[in-house]
Parts: C-alpha cells; structure tokens; sequence
C-alpha cells in the first residue's frame, strides 16, 4: 500500500561486492537476464537485474518475516500490521502517499505466513529518491500511539470484512484443526482477539519493527533500466548506517500427526457446501526432489489438466470448482485439495472420488505426456510471465524468502527437470497418507442453499 523522494551524494563505505554473472549468457540456467548480487557489511543484500521496459524500475523490499514468526502468545497479526505502519511515515517524509504520488510511483505491499514485501514502481530516473525513501522507511519509521491505535482500528476494521466469508472461516476451520503447536496455525491478519487487543499492543509493536526490520533480515530486488554502479553507490550511501540485529524466533515444532482429523464446519451465510482434504506436506525446496515433485503431484492430481478436474468440473459438472493447493512454504505446510460441491448431497460422493485420486497416484504411475506437459507448463509459464521488471522481481520472491536469495532458481528447475513418474507417485506415498489427513467440511446452516 503506497510510494517515494530523496537525494544526496556518494560515499565510499566498506562493502562486500559479490557480482553474479549474467544466467543468461553465461550458464544454462532458465534465469534470462543479466543480474549481479551486492551485500553490505551489515548483512543487507540487494539484487540488480537489468530486465523489463526502457526507463522504469521496480524496486521490492522482501522482509523475511511474516505470520509464521509471530510466537508469542496474544500477539498474532503483527507483521500484518507493520504492512500498513509502513505507510506512515517518517520525520524526514511524513507523508510517505504525497511524496510517492508526486514521483507518478504506483506502490503497494503484501504479508503472508513467510514474509512482507514491500514494492514500488516508478521511473528510472527517481531511483535515488526511492533508495532515500525507502531506506528510510526501514530505519526511522516514526509513528505516534494515536497513530497506532488508529491503524489498529483499520484492521480490526478490514478483519471484520474479511472474516465471515464462507472461505475464510473454512481457511480458519482447517488451520485450527490441522496445527496444534506451528504459526501457520493462524491466519496472517491474526486471531480475532489479538486483533481485537492490538490498540493496547504499541510499545510491543515498537520491539517488533526494532526486532524484525533489520538490514540482515531484508533482501532488496531491483529490476529494471538502470545503472547497476550508480545503485551500488545509493545502497551503500542510504543503507550502510542501518544496524543489523535480527535475531530469528524460534519456531515451535509441530508435532507429528498420527491420526486423521475431521471437523464439520455449519456456516451461517449461503454457500454451497466445500469440502477439502489437507496433508502435511515439505518444505519448499530447490534442491529436494520429492518437494518439487509434490508440487507437480498437485497439478497432474488436481490441477485443471487434470483427468479429476475435466470430469467432476466439465463433464459431470458435481463442483463448481476444484483448487489443488500444493504450494510450498519456508516450514512443512499444508498440501491438498478444495473442492464446491453442486449437490450436497454429493459431498461423500465427491470425497470418495478425491481419496480415489489419491490412492490411484500411489499405486500407478502418472502418465508421461501429462508429466512432460505439466513440467513444461510449470517451466514455460515462469519464462512467459517475464513481462515487465515488477513480473520479473515478483518471480524470484519465493525463492527469496525460502532461500535468502535468488540464485537457487535455477537449481528448482533442474530439480523439476529431472523428476519422474517414479518421483510423483513416491511423494504421494509419502505425503497423502491418513495420519497426516485434515478433513473440513463446510455447509450451510439449515441445509438449503
């Protein structure tokens, strides 16, 4: 949510360069664009990619940080809330939307379980206004308890809004039921009473911006036209003084799943009944081959190419939707599948017919074409989504936050490369099983729709 303004001159401070060659025209690697990597010595790091339109820049600022890091208890929702703190201001630039407006900057940002990314993008020839605005955002953010408690009273506001739709309180059901222990237990706005308590919470969110937005917990990518040696000098001028710190939370462990969990959830709006089936999966990673086949396990199983899909959603038409969510995240997460249920009396039919999927991808092995297909899919559909210098910064953010870099890109794409129909039908095995099964279903109160 915003934008930016700035200027100065350049000063020679001690920094490490570490320059990447160009994927593209050095490696095989899939990354096509000349890139080089700059880390200071307070552990900042910044990526600079020459890619994109003439003239323009996109500038991302990925903190590592999201609701997963959110441990103590009563005090969920917070990194969510420094997405819209952020917006507030400085001394040097108290009006954070008037500056970034005046620069014709468009600008937003966005939390999830594993991260906050801010991003900005704007002509080239207002980078060192942005450098300066931003930088100083990330290290003099200067809010006052008003302030505060106003903007916690947006987002009570935006959880009010957002909390009672049929898919929100099915996302809540399945968290709750399928974590006991691990952060990914709530939602990124948080728990409705910490949110509800978030007013009372502003010296806490002064040692929560102090602990979390530290240079060597932040990872910068710029893509765009630009001049890489005059945005090597900014990064150095306007970041350098910044004090490292970050300390990371120590995660509590999940315990292992024995059993499979049901929950029935009666929903007081109109829907149609949903069902979906969750199991615990990986971790992200790029080097792991039954991780990225277990992302692949959910296109072929479910995903719209799927012989599942063409025929509960197309053919028979039984769901009005069926979504494969096998996405990966920084910690082991959930894997599974959600499926709109037309007639509900049809629910068991439809989980019958979903458990029969699961059990013929651990029995048979996935077809060759639509394995070939869905890896290229997967592949050429990261490569199309090149556009602009926003798709290709946008494009490494998982990476990023899952890595703390960009160049194990390449690696997942050998790794999705090289599995096999083997692969697919052994991460079936290992991560649809029952003892690791959240069931929720969702139906409407009074059984009518």
């Amino acid at each position: 949510m915003r934008r930016i303004i700035g200027c100065a001159a350049l000063l020679a401070l001690s920094t490490l360069l570490l320059p990447a060659p160009s994927h593209a025209q050095d490696q095989d690697g899939i990354f096509p664009f000349p890139w080089e990597r700059m880390d200071l010595d307070n552990g900042l790091r910044a990526y600079l990619i020459r890619a994109g339109a003439p003239d323009q820049i996109a500038y991302v600022s990925m903190v590592r940080t999201g609701a997963r890091d959110e441990v103590e208890e009563g005090r969920t929702g917070y990194a969510h809330f420094f997405e819209h703190m952020m917006f507030r201001g400085t001394d040097k630039y108290p009006n954070y939307d008037g500056v970034t407006e005046s620069i014709g900057a468009a600008r937003n940002a966005f939390t999830s379980n594993d991260m906050t990314v801010y991003y900005m993008v704007a002509a080239s020839d207002y980078l060192e206004q942005i450098v300066d605005l931003e930088s100083d955002r990330f290290q003099r953010l200067n809010y006052s308890e008003q302030g505060f408690r106003v903007e916690a009273g947006a987002i009570l506001g935006e959880y009010q809004n957002n909390a009672y739709s049929s898919f929100s309180v099915l996302d809540r059901a399945i968290r709750e039921t399928a974590w006991r222990r691990h952060t990914y237990r709530h939602q990124t706005i948080g728990f409705e009473a910490d949110v509800r308590a978030m007013p009372q919470g502003y010296q806490y969110s002064l040692g929560f911006y102090q602990r979390y937005y530290r240079p060597d917990n932040v990872i910068l990518v710029i893509a765009g036209d630009f001049d890489f040696e005059e945005a090597k000098g900014l990064i150095r001028e306007y970041y350098s003084d910044w004090e490292p710190g970050y300390q990371a939370p120590a995660i509590p462990i999940e315990p292992e799943q024995t059993a499979p969990r049901v929950e029935a959830v009666s929903y007081q709006g109109r829907t149609l009944p949903m069902l979906s089936l969750n199991w615990k999966g990986p971790a992200w990673s790029a080097t792991d081959r039954m991780a990225v086949a277990t992302e692949v396990l959910g296109m072929v199983a479910f995903g719209s190419n799927s012989d599942l899909y063409r025929r509960l959603v197309i053919e028979e038409q039984r769901v009005q939707s069926l979504q494969g969510g096998f996405f990966l995240s920084r910690d082991p997460d959930l894997v599974g599948v959600t499926a709109m249920v037309t007639d509900p009396a049809d629910v068991d039919g439809i989980r019958g017919e979903i458990m029969a999927t699961v059990e013929r991808f651990q029995n048979e092995l996935v077809d060759a074409k639509l394995l070939q297909d869905t890896k290229s899919s997967m592949k050429y559909g990261f490569l199309m989504g090149l556009e602009t210098a926003q798709n290709v910064a946008f494009s490494l953010i998982g990476t990023v936050i899952n890595t703390g870099g960009i160049e194990p890109i390449d690696d997942y794409y050998a790794a999705l490369d090289a599995v096999t129909a083997e692969d697919v039908r052994e991460a079936a095995r290992a991560f649809l099983v029952d003892a690791g099964l959240t069931q929720v279903t969702l139906t409407q109160a009074g059984g009518t729709q």
